[in-house]
C-alpha cells in the first residue's frame, strides 16, 4: 500500500473540513487537478472513506444518545393544553413506532430470505 504523502493527508483533513472541494484545495495549496488524480489513487481514496466514515460514525453515535432524550421530550410533550400541539406529538409518537415496528418487520423478512438462500446454496 503506498504511504499517503502529508500533502494527501493535509489535504484529506481539509476535505472534512472545508464546503467545498475548491476550497479545500486552496487551503492545502494545491490545484483540483491534483484533487482528482490522487483520489484515482486507491491508497488515497481509501483514506478519504475511511474519514468520512468514521465522522458519520462519530455522529450517529451522538445522535443516538440524544434519542433518549429527545424522546422523553416528545412524550413529556403528551401532557400540553395545546390541542394542536398534542396532536402533533400523538401523530408523532405513532408514525415513528409504526415506521420502527416496519423495520424489524423488514429486517426479520429480510433474515429469512437470506438464511433460506444460504440453504439453498449449501444443499448444492
Amino acid at each position: 500500500m503506498n504511504e499517503l504523502s502529508s500533502k494527501q493527508l493535509q489535504l484529506i483533513s481539509n476535505l472534512l473540513s472545508s464546503p467545498t472541494i475548491e476550497k479545500a484545495c486552496g487551503k492545502t495549496g494545491i490545484d483540483r487537478g491534483s484533487y482528482y488524480i490522487w483520489l484515482k489513487d486507491g491508497a488515497f481514496k481509501q483514506e478519504l472513506k475511511r474519514q468520512r466514515d468514521e465522522i458519520v460514525k462519530e455522529a450517529l453515535d451522538r445522535l443516538k444518545v440524544a434519542m433518549t432524550k429527545a424522546t422523553e421530550g416528545l412524550i413529556k410533550l403528551l401532557d400540553t393544553k395545546k390541542p394542536d400541539l398534542k396532536r402533533w406529538v400523538c401523530k408523532d409518537i405513532i408514525d415513528y413506532t409504526l415506521k420502527s415496528i416496519e423495520f424489524e418487520d423488514i429486517e426479520e423478512r429480510l433474515d429469512r430470505v437470506e438464511k433460506a438462500l444460504l440453504e439453498k446454496r449449501t444443499y448444492r
